[in-house]
């Protein structure tokens, strides 16, 4: 048990590549620092950043996890930060900079870049996936 609250930030940088193992762990990674007091934030980036939209995490699941559609929706409503890149919601979610995004953003979901990511990571820790 720690004392004092810190950040902890955790950055999915791979995409549907892996099945959403990646995904899964790091979703049940901050779930954990939320269970033993701590801030969590989900940093979604390059690759990472499917996970930010609706319909995205449906039908994954990784043996020995619950669904990540459900891993995600236990941790926006437990408090947790799912932080989107601006750069990547940008092309990412519509095929080039100038359009509008296509898909839409899961609920809560913040879009923000690097200088949220280090200022949050300045009080705390960060973990990548």
């Amino acid at each position: 048990m720690t004392t004092g609250q810190k950040n902890v930030v955790i950055i999915i940088t791979v995409g549907k590549a892996d099945n959403g193992k990646n995904a899964t762990m790091a979703i049940s990674c901050a779930l954990s620092a939320l269970a033993i007091g701590h801030n969590a934030a989900v940093f979604l980036t390059s690759d990472g950043a499917v996970w930010g939209y609706r319909g995205s995490a449906h039908g994954i699941t990784v043996q020995g996890f619950p669904p990540l559609e459900d891993l995600l929706e236990q941790f926006l409503e437990s408090g947790g930060r799912l932080i989107l890149c601006s750069v990547c919601h940008r092309t990412c979610s519509t095929g080039g900079p100038t359009d509008n995004p296509s898909i839409h953003k899961l609920p809560q979901t913040e879009i923000a870049g690097f200088t949220t990511i280090l200022d949050l990571a300045m009080d705390g820790i960060t973990i990548t996936f």
